[in-house]
Parts: structure tokens; C-alpha cells; sequence
């Protein structure tokens, strides 16, 4: 039975697995000290591999006394007699020795030296193939050793890194930075065809260049500060190759400054290289130079700030974040931590111990591991989805793989730590009934209990009856009849236009009518084979002619029907010519009002469930709810929108016709859903008349379903969209 003390678990239940073992450090193993936030650590590096591993002060001391003619047991007991205040306890040795083997860094004195090496190696290479499988997305191929080329290098790569490498750089991109602004207009003109299909080759060739650059930038820097470089090779980076260059060598660096540059090294070296392009893109007539140059700056630029500086990937700026917060292994520490709190919390096993040092990193830890673990998600699922809507099938095998990779991995390791796991020795029948309980509620309050459920959409604020009143004839406005914002009846004069011309051209129509009229009387009597064209050109004369004597009547304009003529701009046209087809303002009736949603017909849940009720926010009134008297949803084949803003180029979720230069045509079903609104009385009627045609937004509220029955029905509506299947 284990024993616990107040600094907390001396004694370890698999203490029995390694206290006859006689092991010591590998030969090959080097030693060197680092400081981070105060405190001592200890670098551990084969020297004939590119493994590294950080260890405390205390447990190097500890490493150190080992040799293969003592048991671990002896060691450790011989250490508590002489400093049991800086001992480490049985599980802590216990963990290390675990991750000292699986990094390869041991030896063990258990005869058959060359079987046992073996039979590390082959751990060690089964365990790089399972990553690499895990990592299907960045794939590693080393392919040569450059360090002796690099070597040769060296008196130039201390010019590139030194003082006057740095003044040169700074030149480069300054000018890189005015050629790209003196041609901003083009710049961003040009950004829009980045990832048409005709510009993918350019654009991978351009990445291949600046990756280049950017590996040799690690790997010089690292060979500056006297580091090795031994791997390069091809990274299939989204299945796409890439170059790559192992610069670790630079993890054992004792000077931060140094361990971050030759992590920057690899970002400054592509804004150099953007500077070179843009120099190149600025002075180049269009053609495949300059095309190949302007895909350059947004590799090594845009690219790069949103990949490799991103400190929840583990480049660049992971390794920089690293270094700079002095949180050592924050990756796997962050994963560690998580790991602790579920046992602590969730699983109840009281020996668990932290792996967070101090109180910020009780804080940094599991916040960093949750939200790079939830960006790997994030960013792994906007890939799958954008290589399955060009390529399906491979799409699909991707989603399977991502699906084992985060739900069905994780689940058997799981399983394999309740039932194998030595901390649970003692309880692993509580912890397994425990783990099962939490299961079975979580399942059944995700499956079980009703949840409130609401689904929002986009639509506009119209009155029931409303009217655009549009000019349906040039002329100029030379009378207003009823005042803009009054209440008019229908049928009402509201203002007058006038035409001179459209009364020139009537008269003129009118004498060629009688003209034509005389000719046909005149061919009655002497040429009837002339009376049939005369005929056809007297009708078309009329058609023109009714068509002249409608513009003119429609100088005079009426209200379609009664309600606020709306057409305030009016009062400072007077005299002012309005081209047909001008807008005259709105007729509203203030005395019904409703808000139309659309959205897409994949949502037929709204059928199924029913509508319990709906409130309306209008834009920049988000403060003031409006409760719908009355929702219904009513199915549309294709149609018109109500507003241009609810398609897709205006930022709504209908795709519309690009043949419609208004934006209005649908080009997919869609639902109208047509809230009715309460009357508005006084002061609020104003306010309405004025927002009439506003955007805003609907929440619908749905009868309360299960999370899992709203989880299911937004990812099948999502694909349904996405994929249409």
C-alpha cells in the first residue's frame, strides 16, 4: 500500500517496475544549464541524434548519480539519506525515467547490449511512423546532412547575422516597403486573383521559393551561434512539398536571445525575400515575371504572419513564445496539466501531481492547451472542407481520418489508462464506476433534456402595404402638391414634372398621324396596293404617339395608395431635372408593419417544430425589442429578396444570380418568413416610418430539443448547404 507525506507522494505502486533496474545516461548524452524565470534547468542532448530534453536542477542531480553498477533503488535511497528535502519522490522518478527511455536519452545494464539497442531504435522509429501518420497533414522526408556545407558558410553567415547584415537588411525592406506603396493601387487590385485556379502553379512556386529562404534562414542562424544542422528534406505540407531544414540543435542554446533570433531567423529571411519581389513586381511590366513576383510578397508576407508567427502552430513563433515567456515545453506541459486537473477534478485521484510550477503557470498551461487544441480543430476542419468542395471522395477520407485522429484515438487511450493505468491500482473500480456515471449523465442531459432552442435570420423592416414611387418620365419638378411627410389618400396629386420636349415630340407625332391619315384616303381613291403599308405605319405611329400621351400623364405624379408620402430629399429639388426611372419617395402605411426574414430551404425544421414565437431587433435600435404578433413561414421556389443586402453579395446567406446587376434573384429556394408587428402609435410611428426598408435581424424561438438533436440538425443543414447531399 503507498504512503502519502505532506510534500506529497514519496512512495510509488510501480516503484517494484524500476527498483532492480541498473540504468545511467546514455555516453552520447550532453549536459548543459539554462535559466528560465530564475530557475535552473538542465538541457539534455544526444549528441549523436537530434533528441533534446529539458530537466530540473533536482532531477539531473538525481540523473547524475546514476551508473550501471547500482539499482535505481540503491540510488534513490542513498539520495534520501542525504538530502530528502531535495529528493524526488518515487512517482516523480518514475516519470522521469518513462519519458528519459521513450526519448531515447538511457541505457540499462540488462545484458544483450546490442539486442537492447535495437530494440530501442525500433520503438523509437514505430513511434515516429505513428506521428507521422497522426500528422497527416505536415509529413517530415529528411533527404541530406548540410552541415558541412554549412560550415564552409560560416564566415559568411557571421557577415549576414552581424551588425552590417543587419543594417542591409533593414535597407531592403525599407525600399521593399516604398515600392509597395508607391503601387498600392495595383497592390490590392491585383490581390483578387491570388487563388483563381490560372494562378495555383505561380502561387506554389512562389511558396517553394520562400520557403527555401526561410529554412536556410533557421539553419544559418543556428550554424552561426555554433549549432549543427544535420536533416534536410521535404515536408508534404497539406500533401503539397515543401523544403525543411532540422534546426533544434538550437533548443540547447544557454542564451534566449540567441535560441529567439534563429526562431525569427526564418520570418525575417521571407520579408527579405518579399522586399527582393516587391522590387522586382514594382519595376516589371505585366507578365510571368511580375505575376511570379507579386505571388512571392503575399507567400512571404501574408502567409507567413498568419502560419508562421502563429504561436498556437508549433513554428516559429511557438518556439519564439516559448523562449520568451521562459515556459519550458509549453506544448506538452499545457497537455500534462489538463491531463492533472481531470484527475484531480473530474476522476478524484488526490495523488495526481501538477505539473504547473507557479501560480501564472497554473493559469498559462491548460489555457494554452485548450485553445491550440481547439484551433487545431478549427483549422484542420476549414481544410477538410475546403479540399472537399473541390475533391469529395478525398475530402470524406480526410474527415475519417480527423474523426479517428480527435474522437476514436483519444477514446482508447482512454480506455487503455482506466484499466492499465498503476495510479489507479487501488481504485480503479471506483474510478471506472466514476467514469461511466459521468458518461451515462452527460449523454443523457446532451440527449434527453430539453434545451432552449432559437435559430436567427436576416431580413427588413417593411410596412404591410408600401409603395415606391418611381419617375415614369423625365422632366423637371416644378410643383409639390402635398407636403413630404403627410398623410395622402389615394389616387391624391402629390407633385407635378415638366416636359417641353415631351410636348414638341407629341405635336410632332401627332402631324405625321394626320399625314398618314390623308395618304390612306388619298391611296382609297388611286393606288390601293399602297394602303396596307400606310396601314402599319399609321398603327406604329399610334403606339408611339399612346406612349408619348402616357409619360406626359405621368408627369403628374399620384399616390398609389393612402398612407405617409416619405420624400423629404423632394424640398431641395424644386426645379431640378429627375431622369425616368427616378426615385419620388415612398407611400407608407404606418398602420401595419412587418419584418421579412429569408433563409435557406434546408431549414425545413421550422415546418417540422412549429414557431413559438419571434422578436425583431432593427439595426442601430439593437436596444429596442419588437415582438411578432403573428410568424409564418411560407415556402418560395426562386424569387426576388426583399432587399439586396440579404443575398450573398451583400452579406446574407441566398446566392443570387450574377446576371442581376440589382442582386435580387435568388438562385436557390429559400424560405420567406413574415413576422407581423404591433402598431405603432405617436412618436413611435415616426420612428418606424423612418427605418422602413432597414436591415435587422429575427430570433425565432422553437420548441425546447435536446443539444444533440440541435447539434445533428445545424451540421446536416450546414453540409446539405456546403455539399448539396
Amino acid at each position: 500500500m503507498s504512503t502519502d507525506d505532506a510534500s506529497g507522494r514519496t512512495y510509488s505502486d510501480a516503484w517494484h517496475r524500476v527498483a532492480s533496474v541498473r540504468a545511467c545516461l546514455r555516453s552520447s548524452v550532453r549536459a548543459h544549464r539554462q535559466t528560465f524565470r530564475g530557475e535552473e534547468w538542465v538541457v539534455l542532448r544526444d549528441s549523436l541524434g537530434s533528441e533534446f530534453f529539458r530537466v530540473t536542477a533536482d532531477a539531473y542531480a538525481f540523473l547524475s548519480r546514476l551508473n550501471a553498477q547500482r539499482s535505481i533503488d540503491e540510488v534513490w535511497g542513498e539520495w534520501m539519506q542525504e538530502s530528502p528535502e531535495l529528493a524526488l519522490t518515487q512517482e516523480e522518478v518514475v516519470q522521469l525515467l518513462g519519458q528519459l527511455q521513450l526519448s531515447n536519452l538511457l541505457q540499462f545494464d540488462r545484458g544483450g547490449a546490442a539486442a537492447s539497442l535495437f530494440e530501442r531504435y525500433r520503438q523509437r522509429r514505430g513511434r515516429e511512423i505513428k506521428a507521422m501518420l497522426l500528422g497527416f497533414l505536415s509529413i517530415k522526408l529528411p533527404l541530406l546532412d548540410p552541415d558541412l556545407a554549412l560550415e564552409r558558410m560560416r564566415p559568411a553567415l557571421r557577415f549576414l547575422f552581424g551588425p552590417v547584415g543587419a543594417a542591409l537588411y533593414v535597407v531592403l525592406v525599407l525600399l521593399g516597403l516604398k515600392a509597395l506603396g508607391d503601387e498600392s493601387d495595383h497592390l490590392f487590385a491585383q490581390s483578387a486573383g491570388v487563388l483563381a485556379p490560372s494562378n495555383l502553379g505561380l502561387l506554389y512556386v512562389g511558396m517553394v521559393l520562400a520557403k527555401l529562404v526561410h529554412e536556410f534562414g533557421h539553419a544559418g542562424a543556428c550554424k552561426r551561434y555554433g549549432g549543427e544542422v544535420h536533416k534536410m528534406g521535404v515536408m508534404l505540407l497539406m500533401f503539397a512539398p515543401l523544403p525543411y531544414m532540422d534546426a533544434t540543435a538550437s533548443w540547447g542554446f544557454r542564451s534566449r536571445a540567441q535560441r529567439m533570433l534563429v526562431g525569427a531567423s526564418g520570418v525575417l529571411s521571407e520579408f527579405a525575400v518579399a522586399a527582393v519581389a516587391a522590387l522586382v513586381w514594382a519595376h516589371t511590366a505585366p507578365g510571368l515575371l511580375n505575376a511570379l513576383a507579386y505571388n512571392v510578397i503575399f507567400v512571404a508576407s501574408v502567409s507567413t504572419i498568419l502560419f508562421n508567427l502563429n504561436p498556437l502552430m508549433r513554428f516559429d513563433g511557438y518556439h519564439m513564445l516559448v523562449d520568451f515567456l521562459d515556459v519550458p515545453n509549453l506544448f506538452q506541459r499545457s497537455r500534462d496539466q489538463l491531463k492533472y486537473l481531470a484527475e484531480h477534478w473530474l476522476l478524484g485521484i488526490k495523488t495526481a501531481q501538477p505539473v504547473a510550477r507557479t501560480p501564472n503557470e497554473a493559469i498559462l498551461l491548460p489555457l494554452y492547451g485548450v485553445i491550440s487544441l481547439c484551433y487545431w480543430v478549427v483549422l484542420t476542419s476549414t481544410i477538410i472542407f475546403f479540399i472537399a468542395g473541390q475533391y469529395l471522395d478525398l475530402g470524406v477520407a480526410l474527415a475519417w481520418i480527423m474523426f479517428f485522429s480527435v474522437v476514436v484515438l483519444p477514446l482508447c487511450k482512454l480506455g487503455k489508462y482506466l484499466l492499465t493505468s498503476p495510479k489507479l491500482q487501488h481504485q480503479r473500480a471506483r474510478t471506472l464506476a466514476l467514469t461511466a456515471g459521468m458518461v451515462v449523465v452527460s449523454l443523457g442531459v446532451l440527449a434527453g433534456v430539453p434545451m432552449p432552442d432559437q435559430v436567427r435570420v436576416k431580413g427588413v423592416l417593411q410596412a404591410t402595404r408600401s409603395r415606391e414611387l418611381y419617375s415614369d418620365s423625365g422632366g423637371s419638378l416644378v410643383e409639390l402638391l402635398a407636403r413630404p411627410g403627410q398623410w395622402v389618400q389615394a389616387g391624391q396629386v402629390l407633385a407635378r414634372l415638366e416636359n417641353p420636349e415631351l410636348g414638341f415630340e407629341i405635336a410632332s407625332v401627332q402631324q405625321q398621324r394626320e399625314q398618314l391619315l390623308a395618304q390612306e384616303l388619298q391611296a382609297i381613291t388611286t393606288t390601293v396596293a399602297n394602303l396596307e403599308p400606310l396601314a402599319r405605319q399609321r398603327q406604329a405611329i399610334e403606339q408611339r404617339l399612346a406612349e408619348l400621351l402616357r409619360q406626359q400623364q405621368a408627369l403628374t405624379l399620384l399616390a398609389p395608395i393612402e398612407g405617409i408620402w416619405s420624400a423629404s430629399e423632394l424640398d431641395a429639388s424644386r426645379g431640378q431635372w429627375i431622369a425616368r426611372g427616378g426615385s419620388l419617395g415612398t407611400v407608407v402605411d404606418e398602420r401595419d408593419w412587418r419584418f421579412v426574414a429569408v433563409l435557406p430551404q434546408v431549414s425545413t425544421h421550422l415546418f417540422e417544430a412549429g414557431v413559438l414565437s419571434a422578436e425583431v431587433r432593427i439595426k442601430g435600435q439593437q436596444e429596442f425589442n419588437l415582438r411578432s404578433l403573428k410568424t409564418e413561414v411560407m415556402p418560395f421556389e426562386q424569387g426576388q429578396l426583399p432587399s439586396p443586402a440579404l443575398g450573398m453579395a451583400g452579406g446574407g446567406e441566398i446566392a443570387v444570380q450574377s446576371s442581376d446587376p440589382k442582386g435580387l434573384t435568388a438562385a436557390e429556394p429559400f424560405f420567406r418568413v413574415h413576422a407581423q408587428l404591433p402598431a405603432a402609435q405617436g412618436a413611435d410611428a415616426q420612428d418606424l416610418r423612418r427605418l422602413h426598408g432597414r436591415l435587422g435581424t429575427m430570433r425565432i424561438t422553437l420548441p425546447n430539443a435536446p443539444l444533440l438533436l440541435q447539434w445533428e440538425r445545424g451540421l446536416r443543414q450546414f453540409l446539405q448547404r456546403k455539399f448539396r447531399v
